[in-house]
């Protein structure tokens, strides 16, 4: 049988791969393998030989996969028909998913073989004549031939303008073709004019109407103003603002501040510029990164604005974490070996994360479940035939995946020391419930884990934890989360609960800071033996069956009524987020707007467009998460561009010298293998072609429209 790409799916241990298939071998994959045990009859003939265990098993793969399918589909739908990329309401035809379906398929159902509008869109020249088909019925054949002249003019349009394949997975690409369906024949497609103003001018509005939604919670919930600076590809520097609560993550703007980049007196006076916009009121903690003028940009802010806290991006944080760890003598060869097998072996062993920091270690964890078919691939006849084999390359990797004294040695060790940490990255970028809760707890348990790996023995795990204190102690630890430890009854109710002093006082100070009314501030302060002891509504039946299961602010809001001081206080800093890496990862939206192409168009233009695909990725991005499965891993994402973001340095090279002497230290590590994972992941290399590489004319495009626009067509006040 054969099959393609990775082969983690437990399905492959009932089947033995042929290149050249023998007598009753059967083609394809793993699905129709899953079919042929199942006894599915299903495009394949039932195993005779399968036992009932593993049919039973197969059957279950099955509905497993139609379910998820069904969900994917759902999700999708409620993404169209649910306005995820901010489906306007106005135009020629009213709204676009105004003839769509509340249910099933994602386009209009019409009846099977029935010519509708879309055919007539498609219609050649010679079908606008009356024809046997017209106004009748469409054979199978006649209806795929439709369909693929649309599909071949579709990726004509991709093709022609450098359009990543991806793009078809946008809802409002399939939203587009089906409001052009529903439309009919002889529509008149938009001009460049009206995509820059009138239709540009709608969607702003339409943005607006869905932010100001999330806006009217910030009163309520409180919120956090992010900030985080990058540089263009015109090495500017520019900083985004954006605001996150409970209810989701909303796009301000971005700021040049090539001039004051590294002058904290400047950064205080911007983010304090921004925070007056806002409404200080409303603001409870400034996000920032970790570079010293941001820090004493926060500091300033802290001595002027002191119904607030400046926080440290823990996403920042931790990242020196793994890269110091990843310095370690033990960790680096493996970290160089790893690097060199992912690079011969392609995507097969990527594990790309959401952010950079992970990736190197989601991969080596990756790269480990797949330890006996990757040492199984290198010692079959078929590797041995194969010209790879025979090459300088081929055999450095083989090597390396056969090395049993040092490199996997290494490799678990490496899994041990950083396993925890990247669990705390998925805590803090998971965005399933805000991470404030979490964050110190989740720290704690970190240390205990790798103490655990290492049988608790201090001097294998010392510098480790030593490392971990120091960024913890001098740069992360905030009295925010000591205060969000105490209110998350998790913890609090746990009877491993933290008694380390510092909680507390952290708690106090966050009172101190925030209530600025006595009287509350003492009510508050009484309430506290409530929650504590779980009097009242606390200590009811439905209140201690879901306090593990509910989101802590979500758990407060249900069952803090009797105290509703401690309430509200509890919800707006149990509601925090405790990153700024939402900034981060929609670098590349402004890199789509800013190009060399387009940097005359006016400022205002530019802001626009960057304020309405932000805003449509972060909620996008939003419902995404908020769907997740608790099996799915939030750190791990569909698409990556690059696999430059190791921490080992490219030119680094591993040191065979020091091998003998890591042996004794790492094979202290080594104990019962790792959970492994058998979910597929799906990595799809998306490449952008360049705007001016793309062999077109040039010429600006505001060369074209500056003598004709009004001076009105200019005028945007979203931003």
């Amino acid at each position: 049988m054969a099959g393609k790409g990775s082969r983690t799916d437990p399905a492959w241990q009932y089947g033995v791969e042929k290149q050249v298939p023998a007598e009753g071998a059967m083609k394809g994959g793993v699905h129709r393998l899953k079919a042929h045990l199942a006894g599915t009859h299903k495009n394949t003939s039932p195993c005779p030989l399968v036992p009932p265990v593993v049919k039973e098993e197969m059957k279950q793969f099955l509905k497993d996969f139609e379910s998820s399918k069904f969900r994917y589909q759902r999700n999708f739908e409620e993404a169209i028909n649910g306005g995820a990329y901010f489906v306007g309401s106005g135009g020629v035809n009213g709204s676009v998913g105004a003839n769509a379906p509340e249910h099933g398929n994602c386009c209009p159902s019409v009846q099977r073989g029935v010519r509708g509008p879309m055919d007539r869109f498609v219609n050649t020249p010679g079908d606008d004549e009356e024809g046997p088909t017209s106004g009748g019925k469409m054979t199978p054949t006649t209806v795929r031939e439709q369909r693929n002249k649309v599909c071949l003019d579709i990726g004509r349009f991709f093709y022609e303008n450098g359009i990543p394949f991806n793009v078809a997975n946008s809802p409002s690409f399939v939203s587009m073709l089906r409001s052009v369906g529903n439309y009919g024949r002889g529509l008149k497609p938009p001009t460049m004019y009206e995509l820059r103003n009138w239709i540009l001018q709608e969607e702003v509005k339409t943005t607006n109407a869905t932010v100001d939604e999330i806006k009217a919670t910030w009163k309520t919930t409180r919120v956090s103003l992010l900030s985080d600076g990058w540089s263009d590809m015109r090495n500017k520097s520019l900083i985004n603002f954006l605001v996150n609560n409970q209810h989701g993550t909303v796009f301000l703007k971005t700021v040049d501040a090539s001039d004051c980049i590294k002058n904290a007196q400047k950064l205080f006076e911007l983010l304090d510029g921004v925070i007056e916009e806002i409404g200080e009121d409303v603001v409870i903690q400034v996000v920032t990164d970790n570079a010293s003028a941001y820090k004493a940009a926060g500091t300033l802010l802290m001595e002027k604005r002191k119904s607030l806290y400046w926080t440290p991006c823990a996403t920042h944080c931790i990242d020196p974490m793994l890269e110091k760890i990843g310095d370690l003598t033990q960790q680096k060869n493996a970290l160089i070996k790893a690097k060199k097998a992912r690079k011969y072996l392609k995507k097969d062993l990527l594990r790309p994360a959401a952010t950079r920091f992970a990736t190197t270690f989601l991969t080596i964890q990756s790269m480990y479940e797949l330890k006996e078919p990757l040492q199984q691939m290198f010692v079959s006849t078929e590797w041995g035939r194969c010209n790879w084999a025979k090459k300088a390359d081929g055999k450095e990797i083989k090597k390396i995946i056969m090395d049993e004294r040092s490199f996997w040695p290494s490799v678990v060790y490496s899994l041990k020391t950083t396993k925890p940490l990247v669990e705390v990255l998925r805590i803090v970028d998971g965005e399933q419930s805000p991470a404030m809760a979490f964050i110190y707890g989740a720290m704690d348990e970190c240390k205990e884990k790798i103490a655990k790996n290492f049988d608790n023995e201090v001097s294998s795990y010392k510098e480790i934890w030593d490392i971990i204190d120091e960024k913890w102690e001098h740069q992360m630890h905030r009295d925010l989360h000591a205060a969000a430890y105490y209110l998350n009854p998790q913890f609090r109710w746990s009877p491993n609960v933290s008694q380390h002093p510092e909680i507390k006082r952290g708690l106090y100070n966050c009172m101190d800071r925030l209530i600025k009314s006595n009287d509350i501030y003492m009510k508050i302060e009484a309430q506290l033996d409530d929650y504590k002891y779980k009097n009242g509504m606390f200590g009811c039946r439905a209140s201690l069956n879901s306090y593990m299961k509910r989101i802590p602010v979500t758990w407060w809001g249900h069952y803090g009524d009797e105290v509703p001081e401690l309430q509200a206080f509890a919800m707006k800093i149990l509601g925090l987020t405790c990153s700024a890496s939402a900034c981060e990862r929609n670098w590349s939206t402004f890199n789509q707007v800013h190009t060399k192409r387009r940097n005359r168009l006016s400022t205002n233009r530019m802001n626009s467009l960057v304020y309405i695909m932000y805003n449509k990725k972060l909620k996008q991005k939003f419902i995404r998460k908020t769907k997740l499965k608790e099996s799915d891993d939030p750190l791990v994402v569909d698409e990556v561009l690059s696999d430059n973001e190791w921490i080992a340095n490219p030119s680094d090279e591993y040191d065979e010298a020091c091998e003998e002497d890591e042996i004794d230290v790492v094979c202290r590590a080594i104990g019962e293998r790792g959970e492994s994972s058998s979910r597929k992941r799906k990595n799809v290399e998306v490449n952008l072609v360049d705007e001016d590489d793309d062999g077109l004319n040039s010429v600006d495009e505001d060369d074209i429209y500056r003598e004709n626009d009004a001076p009105e067509n200019d005028c945007f006040n979203n931003v």
